[in-house]
């Protein structure tokens, strides 16, 4: 076979094709996107001035005139709004990658009635060491090595 799951010199394991620009999963969106935005100063700031409020105001160690909900508050709604816009740029991020992922690459494969064969593959399955068969207007990844060319001026 032409195609290789490991590097034969090393053992090491090739990484995949697939591509994923997208920053979150459902699992690590929440913690990802607070850390994110707390390190912007202000809410950093904002969020410290809100519990110094609230424990002025709980524990009487000194006297606030202000609740801290009026701090709070608007933190909450402008980092809401910035969560979801990062939502919304990451699911295009994600379909975007689908898209890539899913697009269908012809592969010369081993096997076969005559020993080979063309095979039909998404990109995402293409690995290490396959031939691909491309044609006219078909996208050329950066990371493939053009062995022959067709054209009539080399190209």
């Amino acid at each position: 076979p032409f195609a290789a799951l490991h590097d034969p010199h090393t053992g090491a394991q090739f990484s995949g094709n697939g591509t994923r620009t997208s920053k979150y999963t459902l699992l690590t969106f929440l913690p990802k996107n607070l850390f994110e935005q707390l390190r912007k100063a202000a809410n950093a700031y904002f969020l410290l001035i809100s519990l110094l409020m609230f424990v002025g105001r709980q524990t009487g160690l000194f006297a606030t005139s202000v609740e801290a909900i009026t701090t709070l508050g608007p933190l909450i709604l402008m980092m809401s709004a910035s969560a979801v816009l990062a939502a919304a740029d990451d699911v295009r991020r994600h379909q975007a990658d689908q898209r890539t992922n899913r697009q269908k690459a012809r592969v010369i494969r081993m096997g076969g009635k005559h020993g080979v064969h063309l095979d039909t593959v998404s990109w995402e399955d293409v690995r290490v060491g396959d031939i691909l068969v491309m044609k006219g207007e078909d996208d050329l990844p950066a990371d493939i090595v053009p062995l022959a060319c067709s054209g009539g001026d080399g190209v």
